[in-house]
């Protein structure tokens, strides 16, 4: 007899899974056994690790060195486990760090599922978060320098994934605390206005250093160079007007309203949003994953490059659709929207 509760937790994708139980553990640890500084490291640790390192090579035995450098080899596990531990579990209302684990769940889960901008794929997704997680880490320790402050990495990684999930879904309506109805495309903008109003400026920078290593992810899956993206027309691309499609003897398809579809307030990809970053062969190997189940694509990618590069795995649902008579309909306003009949000619 199978337990649904197990049968939901193996249904989540691995890495939003692991994500998921290892943040509550994590909280669970620092509200219970005080684990707070055997979690989180932030730049004055290392500052101190440097100092005391240099003492022992300069006045200590080769036992006091090789152990002072293990010790603090074997710490750097912290730059991981720092991603564990939202913001709100140090807050006097810890009820926040069950929020923002809610969060990070809905929005990892959105882009890691089947059906979201990574179709599953484990090693992709997981390539994903650790070049998006040194990124953010590497920008947390350059801004304590500068401010002297300390942020928490699950936060950034959390606005990182809002990022790139409303690049992907721009046009999908939501309601931004369950009152305001925007498009996806908006919500890092009103997620910057929330944190600026309720967490202050250190809270606005999390926040910021999210996006940014969002958008240099995005950058670096579309082959193009940052911020010179961001210009009008760059690399020579223009974007297409949505009411072309309305003039006399032109004909276009309406998408789902509820996804924005091709409509006056419909916004277009830009060339950042384009093309697939795929995981290093070693990535695919380590986990034992099968390789043909993605295929890397830029934003300079053809039509045909991407149809011949396409992976081979079969989609039961594709498969269902192709055969017999449909619509072609696609709920998210994507994919197929021609309709398939059944070729009878004219007259028969």
């Amino acid at each position: 007899m199978t337990n649904p509760m197990i049968d939901n937790i193996k249904s989540i994708p691995p890495v939003t899974r692991f994500f998921t139980i290892s943040a509550v553990l994590a909280c669970l640890g620092v509200t219970t056994f005080s684990a707070f500084p055997a979690l989180y490291i932030d730049l004055r640790e290392l500052l101190d690790q440097y100092v005391s390192i240099r003492a022992v090579l300069r006045y200590g035995s080769y036992f006091d060195i090789f152990k002072a450098v293990s010790m603090t080899i074997i710490s750097w596990y912290r730059f991981a486990t720092s991603f564990l531990i939202p913001p709100g579990i140090m807050s006097p209302n810890r009820i926040n760090a069950l929020f923002d684990i809610y969060f990070f769940y809905t929005f990892s889960n959105h882009l890691e599922a089947h059906e979201g901008k990574f179709k599953g794929n484990f090693p992709d997704y997981l390539w994903f978060i650790i070049l998006c997680g040194s990124c953010i880490q590497v920008l947390n320790l350059a801004l304590g320098a500068i401010t002297g402050d300390s942020y928490f990495p699950h936060e950034n990684l959390l606005a990182c994934l809002t990022y790139v999930w409303s690049r992907s879904l721009k046009n999908a309506n939501i309601n931004l605390l369950g009152l305001v109805p925007i498009k996806a495309y908006y919500l890092p903008l009103g997620n910057l206005i929330v944190k600026l109003i309720v967490g202050g400026p250190v809270a606005l920078i999390d926040t910021l250093v999210g996006i940014f290593s969002g958008y240099l992810y995005l950058c670096v899956q579309s082959n193009t160079m940052p911020f010179y993206n961001l210009l009008p027309g760059a690399y020579g691309l223009k974007k297409k007007r949505n009411d072309e499609g309305r003039r006399v003897g032109m004909t276009y398809v309406d998408a789902s309203s509820r996804f924005g579809g091709m409509q006056a307030d419909h916004i277009e990809d830009s060339i950042y949003d384009k093309g697939y970053l795929k995981a290093p062969q070693w990535l695919y190997n380590f986990l034992s994953y099968p390789t043909n189940t993605s295929a890397r694509t830029t934003a300079f990618t053809s039509a045909a490059g991407r149809m011949a590069e396409a992976p081979t795995r079969a989609d039961p649902q594709r498969q269902t659709a192709t055969n017999g008579s449909t619509t072609g309909y696609s709920w998210f306003g994507s994919g197929d929207t021609s309709f398939k009949g059944k070729g009878h000619r004219l007259g028969d």
